[in-house]
């Protein structure tokens, strides 16, 4: 297979010397020849040659600049770079900007063969003058390496463990032995499983056979692993391989987070949650407990005096004996019946009777009919009327929701009409509530802020304690969709 070469040398004399040397081999072929920097990186796009011999004295040449430019134009080419210096410095970084070889000019005719052999073969190529120089370079960056890999090793707060690919600890920090409680000598060699609960261990052998296996390069596990003093803690495991070692070399690096403290803060505030949810559902209770009591007391007791004041009153007039008492004992029972109508209507806003008589469907068709009158937004309930067994609870707080959502609509929507749908959906009741208002910029993971955000927030906790859900779509200028969802009770 022919190597295709572009020679980029300033001097036409030199440029002869190389090609003549090029060309005594059967497999290299000199396709362009390059007298500048801006020539080399046009050349290098036109003929896409597989090996570039670059003079780092080219004119108009910017070297890590240029080196990035021919490599764009013709991904696939090598770069030789060809130079007289053999600073070290000069040489690493000409090496890092992208050259594959660095040839000294001394020595071009000399090596230049085996350079381009060596490059051809996918291996860097480096001046046998200098060789040593960039070795020893290499060298002091890799003590620099591993001194900071072992600064950060031995420093990190996270458990390190580096391991082989059967998993067997090869290393670990003071962390980790801190955490499981052993010392170093005692977690070598140790299969990193082993100290895990035993439901855990099998899941963790197998992630870490999808990482040997490449199916995977990274993988991550919530786990409990045992202490030595057979303590049981949480731990969040990642394991990712090292790259570009060999097989018999470290194959992972596995880092343990003790999440045992944040565990049991993420169960307190779930408790802390249910109760909120406990108390707030408590209160919606309360307060509807209160308000059918005051609903009852009106009716017992302050509806049936007037009711009955309005009787004698009626009796009175028809035995008066003077005809100037009739009209004042008119006025008195006219405002007695305005009385009685307002403390009726009041008992119903209170506590409607029809939730507890005819039920939560009755109840919405009555409070959808009162504010229709009271507010003028048209409003239409929808109903299966297939069985709904609710309890109390859940019948009161669906009303209460329902009569929120109304509310809410008629306050800050300027909807014109409002549509209420109920259903039962196998085990579980859906009350689906429509409008064509302002609508806004909400989702079913609404935020807490603005005019509906607390009262969605509100409702949804209290749905959640007794099982339901609330989803909300709106989005500017389409109106407001809300879904609530709470289980049937047999």
């Amino acid at each position: 297979m022919t190597t295709r070469v572009l020679l980029a040398e300033e001097h036409q004399i030199v440029r002869q010397g190389l090609k003549a040397l090029l060309e005594r081999e059967a497999d290299l072929e000199v396709v362009g020849e390059a007298g500048n920097g801006p020539a080399a990186v046009r050349l290098a796009h036109d003929l896409a040659p597989d090996l570039v011999l670059l003079d780092l004295a080219l004119p108009d040449l910017q070297i890590g600049e240029s080196i990035g430019q021919i490599l764009a134009a013709s991904p696939q080419a090598k770069i030789l770079a060809l130079s007289i210096y053999g600073d070290r410095r000069f040489v690493v970084n000409v090496l890092k900007s992208g050259a594959t070889g660095y040839l000294l000019k001394d020595c071009a005719f000399e090596e230049l063969i085996q350079a381009i052999r060596t490059v051809g073969e996918h291996k860097t190529f480096i001046s046998s003058g200098i060789s040593s120089i960039v070795i020893q370079d290499y060298i002091e960056a890799l003590r620099a390496s591993e001194t900071l890999f072992r600064t950060i090793f031995e420093g990190a707060p996270l458990g390190i463990a580096l391991v082989d690919k059967e998993g067997r600890i090869l290393e670990s920090n003071s962390s980790l032995q801190g955490m499981l409680g052993y010392s170093q000598e005692e977690l070598l060699n140790q299969e990193f499983p082993i100290f895990t609960v035993p439901e855990d261990a099998s899941r963790c052998r197998d992630l870490f056979q999808t990482l040997v296996d490449g199916k995977t390069d990274r993988c991550q596990v919530e786990i409990k692993y045992v202490q030595k003093n057979d303590r049981v803690v949480s731990g969040r495991l990642t394991v990712s391989p090292f790259k570009g070692t060999k097989a018999e070399d470290r194959f992972a690096i596995c880092m343990v987070e003790d999440i045992t403290e944040q565990k049991q803060a993420d169960r307190n505030i779930r408790t802390y949650q249910e109760q909120l949810r406990s108390v707030a559902s408590e209160l919606s209770l309360t307060e509807e407990r209160e308000r059918r009591r005051l609903a009852t007391d009106l009716h017992d007791h302050v509806g049936q005096i007037l009711a009955l004041a309005q009787i004698k009153l009626g009796a009175i007039r028809e035995s008066a004996s003077s005809t100037s008492l009739v009209e004042p004992m008119d006025e008195i029972r006219r405002l007695i019946e305005q009385t009685i109508q307002y403390t009726r209507s009041l008992t119903f806003e209170l506590s409607p009777p029809i939730l507890y008589d005819l039920g939560f469907e009755a109840a919405v068709e009555w409070l959808a009919e009162l504010m229709q009158d009271q507010h003028g937004v048209a409003i239409r309930v929808q109903a299966d009327r297939s069985s709904k067994p609710l309890d109390d609870e859940l019948r009161v707080l669906l009303f209460q929701t329902v009569r929120e959502l109304l509310l809410n609509v008629i306050k800050h929507a300027n909807a014109r009409h409002i549509k209420v749908m109920l259903a039962r959906e196998n085990s579980t009741l859906q009350v689906k509530m429509e409008d064509d208002g302002l609508g806004q910029g909400v989702s079913s993971e609404f935020p807490i802020d603005g005019p509906f955000g607390f009262g969605f927030f509100s409702i949804r906790e209290r749905l959640r304690y007794l099982g339901g859900h609330l989803n909300v779509e709106s989005e500017p200028g389409w109106g407001t969709r809300v879904t609530l969802g709470v289980p049937l009770k047999y």
